[in-house]
């Protein structure tokens, strides 16, 4: 079920957004409406769902710190949540 509202509201923003581009001069409050009322229903999905983690961290807004490098490849750096422990691995980017 909180799949399908997730689901909705990435929709509506989705919808909100091609409504915009294509239609900017005569349904641009409409649009902003769509959006926002996609942004609120996603946002109250992902606080409904996942209830074990701390607010920002339910929302997307980790903290994160590097904690080292992967064994494997060296390039990979591995960072860890503050709050809610997520462990993320991301690549260096090279110059």
């Amino acid at each position: 079920m909180l799949q399908l509202i997730k689901t909705t509201g990435l929709l509506l923003i989705t919808a909100g957004v091609i409504s915009l581009i294509l239609y900017f001069d005569s349904m641009a409050p409409i649009s902003i409406g769509l959006i926002a009322a996609g942004a609120a229903v996603t946002a109250a999905a992902a606080l409904a769902a996942k209830r074990d983690l701390p607010v920002p961290c339910r929302l997307g807004f980790h903290r994160y710190d590097h904690t080292g490098y992967d064994e494997e490849m060296r390039s990979m750096r591995i960072y860890k949540c503050r709050r809610c422990t997520k462990v993320k691995k991301a690549v260096l980017g090279g110059g």
